[in-house]
């Protein structure tokens, strides 16, 4: 994955993606929804991305349907 200008190398997450409250550590999602809290920012990093997979197995199933 290409990074853009000035970026580190892992363009992927956004700082505004993930943020912490007293609670713990959260991620946004495209919808606008929050998921979490997690123990860690690692943690949920961790579950952005499975939340990510998950809903590209859904929309490739729902393609593969039409």
């Amino acid at each position: 994955m290409r990074t853009r200008a000035g970026e580190a190398a892992r363009p992927w997450f956004r700082t505004d993606r993930f943020y912490h409250t007293n609670e713990g550590w959260w991620f946004l999602t495209r919808e606008k929804t929050e998921k979490g809290p997690y123990v860690s920012q690692l943690e949920a990093e961790h579950e952005l991305i499975i939340y990510i997979r998950n809903a590209n197995e859904i929309c490739n199933q729902f393609t593969a349907q039409q």
